[in-house]
């Protein structure tokens, strides 16, 4: 956790020089970001199917003759299937993450926040692993270029709610956006 919290300071140190959302935002999203977390892990749950189908999918390729495996060749079917396991255990993870922190979230407690923060972290590493496993420079460089894309985004969010995630649970019930007006 020590690493975590090194990483989140670094994190932090970058965040605090780009625009942010209205205040009105942050807290909205704040007090929002865990039916967001909820949908994520839904998604990602059918994301998990998706893959182990692709994985029985390839499995069968192996075994069947005069099938794919003999016209693709066995190298390409194999590191695919290498490909397809190694996207599997990153979205089990990054669903397991996600699903332990809605609840947190809900309470609005740090933990919850560095639930989030570590499926960044996770998904970073996803992406570059899977940009490597594309065994080409051309799917190296877009692989690069969309997931680092994606994570500033996930990274922009889950920064503009730091604040609100304190490391004691805040029992109070979310602020609504036209109490926030009036102040």
């Amino acid at each position: 956790m020590e690493l975590i919290s090194k990483l989140e300071k670094i994190v932090l140190g970058w965040a605090r020089n780009v625009p942010h959302l209205p205040t009105v935002g942050r807290r909205w999203l704040g007090a929002n970001v865990w039916w967001i977390a909820a949908i994520g892990t839904v998604i990602t749950g059918i994301a998990v199917l998706v893959s182990l189908a692709r994985i029985f999918t390839l499995i069968s390729l192996i075994g069947a003759p005069s099938s794919a495996y003999y016209v693709l060749g066995s190298n390409y079917v194999s590191l695919a299937l290498v490909g397809a396991l190694i996207s599997f255990v990153f979205l089990v993870a990054n669903g397991v993450l996600l699903a332990a922190a809605v609840k947190p979230l809900q309470n609005m407690q740090k933990k919850g926040w560095v639930l989030l923060f570590m499926t960044l972290l996770v998904a970073t590493i996803s992406v570059v692993v899977r940009a490597v496993l594309s065994f080409s420079v051309v799917g190296f460089i877009i692989g690069i270029i969309f997931g680092a894309v994606g994570v500033v985004i996930g990274a922009y969010f889950l920064f503009e709610i730091h604040d609100q995630f304190g490391h004691r649970a805040i029992k109070a019930k979310p602020v609504s956006i036209e109490k926030d007006e009036q102040l």
